[in-house]
């Protein structure tokens, strides 16, 4: 498939629909087309079915769209290696129609419906700026994250991966308008504000996420990072060497997630949500596990959101691809769902509707992966007072398990809550 042209996409550009944006996405679909992506694609299904998770109903009923997710996202990878043309590239994302581009959903490892990833690659010995400017509102959060490798290629490990460095919005250096530049080279920052150090040689994995909790109204920052010294800049790639490339990944990030999950969050027990642990680098907290409910079955959750800017509850599939974000609630954050009286948070998963209005929407499934995560948070914050109430009831016996006052909605009601959350979520596309 052929990218509409730059000139077009420039009179219609949006923020992240940017002419280099479209065009690596419209070579992505072109990638994912040829014969050694697909070969590589059903052995990636082949891999999911021998796997646990491939035995049980859900897990089996989701092999195709996870496989097909990851594969979209190896694609990616492969594409954003170009060390010497780095972009901030939007490469883990809803399937979305844009610019004549009908492009699939892409991700993996329980990625967060609330940030808009955009990763960058980037070469030891090279040095590069980041250029930005926020809009208010903007971002809750924005997030800068350097690694040894893109997540699931290196050494087995809670966050994916072995991070370098990190760089906060609540560290970074605005000028009056919002405008900020970030430099990252080898040397240390001496003195230099909105300064990331990387080793002087090998390629490097820049994670950058903006968090949004109010999709209605935050805006995305626009990004532009530019290649300012090193050695001289290579050809660019052609697309065999970054469809081979694209095999080489997933062969890799496949397995390595199978490995992940059964060793971080299936050998828990189902539908137990256990104390937050702290993430490295000043990422707030996160918890995790799975579930697992008969057809007549919910599970209540009760939090407390603990001061942080973002508190965010997300369901995915037992493959750790999220369940649909955009049409239907398998996410909700703090600004989505509705408090209790006293300030937390309750939650209840169920594969039918129950008609709670903080309903965490598997997608007509019974089972997958679930993440919270608590973000931005004040210093004394305190793990274990994060998790109010657990507990499995019957259907029919869950609005007397609720707390007092908890928002019940009809099905108009629920059908305008989507429509809300799929018309908020397409500002990404389109502001």
């Amino acid at each position: 498939m052929s990218a509409p042209s730059a000139a077009a996409v420039r009179q219609n550009a949006t923020t992240l629909g940017t002419p280099t944006q479209i065009e690596r996405e419209a070579m992505a679909l072109r990638v994912l087309e040829t014969a050694q992506v697909q070969n590589e694609l059903k052995r990636v299904e082949a891999l999911y079915a021998v796997d646990p998770q491939g035995a049980t109903a859900t897990g089996k009923a989701t092999i195709q769209r996870a496989a097909h997710s990851i594969t979209m996202a190896a694609i990616y990878m492969a594409i954003a290696e170009d060390v010497s043309r780095p972009y901030a590239f939007w490469s883990v994302n809803a399937p979305h129609t844009w610019f004549g581009l009908t492009v699939p959903r892409s991700g993996y490892g329980i990625d967060n419906p609330d940030n808009i990833y955009r990763p960058v690659r980037l070469e030891g010995g090279a040095r590069y700026e980041i250029h930005g400017k926020v809009r208010q509102p903007g971002p809750i959060e924005l997030h800068l994250e350097l690694r040894d490798s893109v997540p699931g290629t290196g050494a087995m490990a809670a966050e994916g991966g072995k991070q370098l460095a990190t760089l906060r919005s609540d560290q970074i250096i605005f000028a009056p308008d919002g405008s900020f530049i970030i430099t990252i080279d080898s040397d240390p920052a001496n003195g230099r504000s909105n300064h990331m150090q990387m080793p002087p040689q090998g390629s490097f994995h820049m994670s950058i996420r903006q968090l949004l909790t109010d999709w209605a109204t935050q805006n995305s920052i626009a990004l532009d990072v530019r290649r300012v010294g090193g050695p001289a800049a290579g050809p660019p790639p052609s697309e065999d060497p970054i469809a081979r490339r694209a095999v080489d990944f997933l062969s890799r990030i496949a397995p390595y997630w199978l490995a992940y999950d059964n060793h971080y969050v299936f050998t828990k027990p189902a539908n137990q949500i256990d104390a937050p642990r702290a993430r490295p680098g000043g990422r707030g907290f996160s918890s995790g596990g799975h579930f697992a409910l008969a057809d007549d079955q919910a599970w209540i959750i009760t939090l407390s959101p603990l001061g942080a800017a973002s508190m965010g509850f997300q369901l995915t599939d037992p493959w750790g691809v999220a369940y649909d974000y955009v049409d239907r609630t398998s996410s909700l954050n703090h600004t989505q769902a509705k408090p209790n009286a006293d300030g937390s948070y309750s939650f209840v998963i169920s594969k039918k509707d129950p008609g709670v209005y903080n309903w965490l929407d598997p997608e007509d499934h019974a089972a997958g992966m679930f993440a919270v995560r608590w973000q931005a948070l004040p210093a004394a914050a305190r793990p274990e007072d994060a998790v109010r109430g657990s507990k499995v009831v019957a259907l029919d016996q869950l609005k007397r398990e609720l707390p007092a006052g908890t928002l019940f909605v009809t099905p108009a009601q629920r059908d305008a809550q989507r429509a809300e959350r799929a018309r908020n979520y397409a500002r990404r596309l389109s502001e």
